[in-house]
């Protein structure tokens, strides 16, 4: 019955095969699903509300999936030598990964998978890697001692020279 009627009107039939092909290709292209990825609530980006309004100018944030990614320009002299500027530049990962966690909402931090740090300097890169459940309990740490163990225990670090 549908067919007999689309043979007595062969241009509706075309007009609803065009419309298939479209489809398809829009489908194809990715334009459905990309939209929909960017219309996906996730924690990553309940942080990034709250964060982008209080970062400084030389941080550069994202979400991919659930995973917060900042990254750091650090301006430190290039005349330190390594050791100093390696020192200067863990007591950075360590204020910045405390920043992150004082400035963002504790349950969006706990249910975000993974916050990657990573701090570039001419000379040397550092890349952190920590579970947003334990970067969150930074907020109430204030001790050094207490910190750096913390960091120690929860943080994969990678140093990558320039």
């Amino acid at each position: 019955m549908f067919f007999k009627s689309l043979l007595k009107k062969p241009i509706l039939a075309i007009g609803i095969l065009l419309c298939i092909i479209s489809l398809w290709d829009m489908h194809r292209r990715g334009f459905f699903f990309s939209r929909w990825e960017k219309l996906q609530a996730t924690s990553c980006k309940s942080v990034l509300v709250m964060l982008n309004k209080r970062i400084p100018a030389n941080w550069t944030t994202s979400c991919e999936k659930n995973t917060l990614s900042v990254i750091v320009k650090f301006q430190a002299p290039n005349e330190l030598p390594i050791k100093n500027l390696r020192q200067v530049l863990y007591r950075e990962l360590a204020n910045n990964l405390t920043f992150i966690a004082k400035n963002s909402l504790a349950e969006s931090l706990e249910r975000v998978s993974y916050v990657q740090l990573k701090i570039i300097h001419p000379k040397l890169t550092i890349n952190a890697l920590g579970q947003g459940k334990f970067v969150i309990k930074l907020k109430t740490l204030t001790n050094t001692q207490f910190i750096k163990g913390h960091l120690k225990a929860t943080v994969q670090v990678q140093e990558v020279p320039n």
